[in-house]
């Protein structure tokens, strides 16, 4: 059996990504699986797409989680026009997506000014937080239908091949979490499933369910949450601090934080070795400095007048 590589969100950080893929050095028939959120952020979510698929070229396994940033762009793109397959998605993933992606905070402008693609940040097209977003939505809705921002063919069908969660190596892998109700079922599984069937949204958005272990013996292994904002939703973040104050990702509480931020301006790009057997004493932790620019929007301060 190959190896078994998890990444955290990359977030078109490809230079930051690039570093780690030759730290790690894949081969054919290994495994690298991201938690999801390839895109927007970072100023070259192609060039991350690019090399996730160079590396299914070559052989290796890769394996992407469905991220909320994945959401809105895949939401995007079917309203422009574009061959996307969602059969192998519940429909419910998608409720409010295509509102989601026009807030310019959420920066799906920036993976399309990684394509060249015109009109990417003409302000027109995004509403700011004072904006109301199904208003404004209703207001550019038939200028997105004619634009041309349809990303290639190849780089939308590794986004459709996209999946919801993946169970391995005694490992739940998915982007953000399961509400705690869910959380509390005692078969992985089941957990999951029932979580689909209520509202599939919740495994690409929730954060209810952070610093409550699970009631399935499998970690949980997510992202979605930089480990700089977990003071935002958690009372106590000392688990994720060394002696320095810096935030890693460590195994705690049945659970494992990859994002490490890395489109911030102190970010990390992280990613974990799994052994076979899943245990946590055999994890290989991997952290590369942010390398990319901090994507700069000239109209940020729009966001908060």
């Amino acid at each position: 059996m190959g190896r078994f590589v998890a990444v955290g969100d990359i977030h078109g950080c490809s230079k930051t990504l690039a570093k780690l893929l030759e730290i790690i050095d894949l081969a054919p028939e290994d495994t690298l699986l991201s938690t999801g959120d390839l895109s927007s952020k970072g100023e070259d979510s192609r060039g991350v797409h690019s090399q996730l698929l160079s590396l299914e070229r070559r052989g290796v396994n890769v394996i992407v989680l469905l991220g909320n940033h994945e959401l809105m762009l895949l939401a995007m793109q079917r309203i422009v026009g574009a061959k996307v397959n969602f059969e192998s998605f519940p429909e419910s993933l998608f409720r409010g997506a295509d509102i989601s992606f026009l807030m310019r905070d959420n920066e799906t402008w920036a993976t399309l000014k990684s394509y060249g693609l015109e009109g990417a940040e003409d302000p027109e097209f995004w509403a700011f937080r004072y904006d109301h977003p199904q208003r404004h939505f209703e207001k550019i809705s038939q200028r997105l239908g004619s634009i041309d921002w349809k990303l290639p063919q190849s780089h939308l069908d590794l986004l459709c091949r996209c999946k919801t969660h993946h169970v391995e190596r005694n490992c739940l892998f998915v982007h953000s979490g399961i509400r705690p109700a869910h959380l509390q079922i005692d078969n992985v599984h089941r957990a999951v499933d029932s979580q689909l069937d209520e509202d599939a949204r919740e495994l690409c958005w929730n954060r209810e369910w952070l610093g409550q272990a699970p009631g399935f013996s499998e970690l949980v292994v997510h992202g979605h949450t930089p480990l700089f904002y977990l003071h935002s939703f958690m009372s106590d973040t000392n688990p994720w601090r060394d002696e320095d104050l810096v935030f890693k990702s460590v195994v705690h509480n049945g659970a494992l934080n990859l994002d490490s931020g890395v489109f911030l301006e102190a970010g990390h790009l992280t990613a974990v070795e799994i052994p076979e057997n899943g245990c946590p004493s055999g994890f290989r932790f991997i952290r590369v400095p942010r390398l990319d620019p901090v994507c700069k929007d000239r109209l940020w301060y729009l966001n908060y007048r």
